[in-house]
């Protein structure tokens, strides 16, 4: 059965929203599903600006296997100069170990103009288990990844680092639940060296059609280059529109 979803993005600041709750097999009817998210913000007059950002997330579930991709862009001007300009890629393929076990691949490549990060492309691999699977569901992942990483005025340096995560999600009653997952990922030569990924999230459902969604994300990096805070901190809100 397919399934399109269209996010309907309103905050302070224009972007999309996808959601980060860990997928499980054979919790669908076998077949594609997916979620769309497109929004621009344009100011004139005092502040002229605007921005425009598009992400999607598509999955096919085969009962015995899942893979899904996530894809977006975001782009922003003001006063006629880029202030935003990234791109991002995603695909994961998740293969059925027993019940509580699963195997993943996963391939990402990403751009951010306003990091210097011409390319950051990683390929690696790892187990996940499920430790708790109740109410509440609990992940547990461990994994390495090669990453090769071309900075703007730099030669390209290529890496390998450790992938662990740890995952959760709950529905609180048939109108709300919650996701939470966070990543630590380090040099595997220099465990100093570390990047973390952590990101909260709520979707409230406002009718059979409509889920507000609040997400909250944080992100670290030990050693960033030069002119680069190690950390970003980013909400977001959206309307998701699903049928």
């Amino acid at each position: 059965m397919k399934k399109i979803a269209f996010l309907l993005i309103f905050f302070t600041y224009s972007f999309a929203i996808v959601s980060i709750e860990p997928k499980d097999i054979g919790k669908k009817s076998p077949g594609l599903s997916g979620e769309v998210g497109v929004s621009t913000e344009i100011n004139r007059g005092n502040s002229d600006s605007s921005s425009f950002s598009i992400s999607s997330r598509i999955e096919y579930d085969e009962n015995s296997s899942l893979q899904y991709a996530i894809i977006s862009y975001e782009y922003g001007e003001s006063n006629g100069d880029r202030y935003e300009d990234r791109a991002f890629l995603h695909l994961r393929d998740l293969q059925k170990i027993d019940s509580l076990k699963v195997w993943e691949y996963f391939f990402q490549i990403q751009r951010d103009e306003f990091k210097d990060q011409n390319l950051r492309a990683i390929l690696g691999m790892g187990p996940r288990i499920k430790i708790y699977n109740k109410d509440a569901k609990v992940y547990i992942g461990v994994g390495a990844f090669f990453e090769r990483e071309d900075i703007e005025h730099k030669d390209s340096k290529d890496y390998f680092r450790g992938n662990f995560y740890v995952a959760y999600k709950q529905r609180f009653n048939q109108n709300i639940k919650a996701a939470f997952v966070s990543y630590y990922q380090p040099k595997l030569d220099e465990f100093s060296d570390f990047e973390n990924f952590s990101t909260l999230e709520f979707s409230i459902k406002l009718t059979s059609k409509l889920n507000l969604l609040l997400k909250s994300q944080y992100e670290y990096d030990s050693t960033p280059i030069s002119n680069v805070k190690k950390y970003d901190f980013t909400q977001k809100m959206g309307i998701v529109y699903s049928f």
